[in-house]
């Protein structure tokens, strides 16, 4: 359902957050879509996209943010981490706090940086110098990545699961009328 944005909307999301790759954690899929953030704005500086709107429990349906829907088959460069061992009944409920789906959110994908089943795009050369290459290395790693880290309950392809939109929520403006970290 798309309600109508309120005025008091200020720009915050994709635009204006200093993230390296954006991580959606899609419930209903179990997966979690991650990308490269200036690949995605890019494309949202090339493409029209449908708006959408999102509230949060407790606002009594007032329209808290809004973002871009774009759709999944218009990202090639998606990578698709499904999660099928995740204990997906312990995650946070639809109607939970932003905050709470959040911690949540990232929390699994904590799990997966750990477990090396997160992508991250790095620099790497390999090394000229022969004595660290007798040592046994032959590339060197540059990676200083920031991750943004979205709970995006719906995304995801409908045959993933039924209540899947096929569509990423892309935010680009918010409120936060309770005050939450």
């Amino acid at each position: 359902m798309n309600l109508p944005a309120p005025a008091q909307l200020v720009p915050y999301g994709i635009h204006n957050e200093q993230s390296d790759i954006r991580a959606h954690v899609a419930v209903f899929a179990q997966r979690v879509l991650v990308y490269q953030t200036r690949r995605m704005i890019a494309l949202l500086s090339k493409r029209s996209y449908t708006r959408g709107y999102a509230t949060q429990p407790g606002a009594n349906g007032t329209t808290t943010g809004e973002g871009i829907l774009v759709p999944i088959s218009d990202i090639p460069w998606l990578r698709t981490i499904p999660c099928p061992k995740f204990p997906w009944d312990t995650f946070p409920i639809k109607g939970a706090t932003t905050s709470e789906k959040g911690a949540a959110a990232v929390s699994l994908v904590c799990l997966l940086l750990k477990h090396g089943g997160f992508p991250l795009w790095v620099f790497a050369t390999e090394s000229k110098d022969s004595e660290i290459q007798v040592q046994g290395t032959d590339i060197i790693i540059a990676a200083r990545q920031r991750i943004q880290v979205k709970c995006d309950w719906c995304a995801g392809l409908k045959q993933w699961h039924p209540q899947c939109t096929g569509n990423l929520f892309i935010q680009t403006a918010e409120i936060n009328p309770f005050k939450r970290t």
